[in-house]
């Protein structure tokens, strides 16, 4: 199937997702990868607070699949805190059009997250901040405008879970590079998951010197595995 020119992102000539089943593909690598449900279920009664960690944000997919993964949970009192990071930010009207072929199944939040993102001055580098109440709790997301290292560094906390989500090694090999990777297990709390779509074997055992166990999970679509990793 040929790629829409507009969801590709040039600086790295890949798509930025799946075109067809992206939403569902988030919630299979990434949210049942890294067990947020079975974490947050036995968090127990009041305030559940969760700290995630996203490399590539690119057009919020992830956040959208996410809200939407949360908002029909079953679970409220939740405080998401969302650090992302994205080297080549694009405009709030180009993420709308990337995500459009979603609308109808998630529309609404869709909505939400252009308008919101559009407050922000994505030329400044650094931080960003953007808080979004939903039926679950109230999400933060942190974004950095810069370099993936520089914000695993600058965080001050460690996160629950990371979702690596990168175009692939071979594409942008600086998003899986070993010293980054050793920077996520470093600011990633015990017991604490990531998840990612590649199961390459640079990103296995660069996951391994992190800190984390590591192992193949089904895939999803075409893809036949994916990879989930544990902070020992």
């Amino acid at each position: 199937m040929k790629i829409p020119p507009y969801l590709v992102n040039e600086h790295y000539d890949d798509r930025y997702f799946d075109v067809v089943n992206a939403i569902e593909e988030a919630k299979h690598i990434f949210f049942q990868g890294t067990g947020i449900m079975d974490i947050l279920s036995a968090a127990g009664p009041g305030r559940k607070e969760f700290r995630i960690g996203e490399t590539g944000f690119g057009a919020g997919r992830l956040l959208i699949a996410l809200m939407d993964f949360l908002d029909n949970c079953g679970i409220t009192d939740i405080a998401i805190t969302y650090n992302s990071v994205e080297l080549h930010p694009i405009t709030s009207e180009r993420i709308a059009s990337i995500l459009g072929g979603f609308r109808t199944e998630v529309g609404p939040l869709i909505d939400l997250l252009v308008r919101a993102y559009s407050s922000i001055e994505i030329s400044r580098p650094g931080w960003h901040q953007i808080q979004l109440t939903r039926p679950f709790g109230v999400l933060t997301l942190n974004l950095w405008i810069g370099e993936a290292l520089e914000m695993v560094s600058a965080l001050t906390i460690p996160c629950d879970t990371w979702f690596l989500d990168g175009h692939g090694p071979k594409k942008n090999p600086d998003i899986w590079r070993h010293e980054l990777l050793m920077a996520i297990g470093e600011k990633t709390k015990a017991s604490g998951t990531c998840a990612t779509f590649t199961v390459a074997g640079a990103v296995r055992r660069g996951l391994i010197d992190a800190g984390f166990s590591v192992e193949q999970r089904p895939g999803f679509g075409g893809k036949k595995s994916v990879l989930k990793g544990l902070k020992l």
